[in-house]
């Protein structure tokens, strides 16, 4: 396994929800190099403070919605609030089978055994759980561990998974109809099944 496929690119940031949206409309008008370059660095359509804050979010959604088909970016630039949450929280499982995996895992674990909010600690088990499966993940640094806790967890909140991160209380979500149609269209009833533990 290549560990940064694993991770995917957790480490960029939440869901950024308002962005992401702004992105995918951008993507589906397929622009070229100079196009992307324009809206992003000189229209700043992401109305962030710096150009290097614009690419860089800009980048870290690119990647999470790469591979994704025209009908899935048409509802996340055009669907309803809850549905565009929804879809951004499988676009960023899917392009990060670490988050996946945490709510398959460690997530599903803590709704099953009825606990009233996750830990900080759990993702501490997880992630030493996952460095015996894939001892290659033992390069990351301590201080970049810690980062991709704190933004899963950010994540978490973002998708309405817990209530917030100070006190990680589990929330009940219900996959929207529309969502698992997308997802089933891909084929990625393996997110389905990590957004409804």
């Amino acid at each position: 396994m290549n560990h940064r496929s694993y991770l995917g690119d957790l480490i960029g940031g939440s869901l950024m929800i308002r962005e992401s949206q702004l992105i995918a409309d951008l993507l589906l008008q397929k622009p070229s190099t100079e196009k992307w370059h324009h809206a992003i660095s000189v229209q700043n359509i992401l109305q962030k403070s710096s150009i290097a804050s614009a690419k860089r979010n800009a980048a870290t959604i690119r990647k999470r919605l790469e591979g994704l088909n025209t009908s899935f970016l048409h509802q996340l630039a055009q669907g309803h609030s809850d549905e565009i949450i929804q879809l951004m929280f499988a676009a960023t499982l899917i392009n990060s089978k670490i988050l996946a995996d945490f709510m398959r895992y460690t997530f599903a674990d803590a709704k099953r055994m009825y606990r009233e909010s996750l830990a900080k600690s759990d993702w501490q088990y997880f992630w030493e759980e996952r460095v015996r499966l894939h001892p290659e993940l033992n390069t990351m640094t301590e201080s970049s561990v810690y980062k991709m806790s704190q933004v899963a967890f950010k994540i978490l909140a973002d998708a309405g998974y817990i209530e917030n991160t100070r006190n990680k209380r589990l929330m009940h979500v219900y996959l929207l109809p529309e969502v698992k149609t997308l997802l089933g269209d891909l084929n990625r009833y393996d997110i389905i099944q990590a957004m409804e533990p």
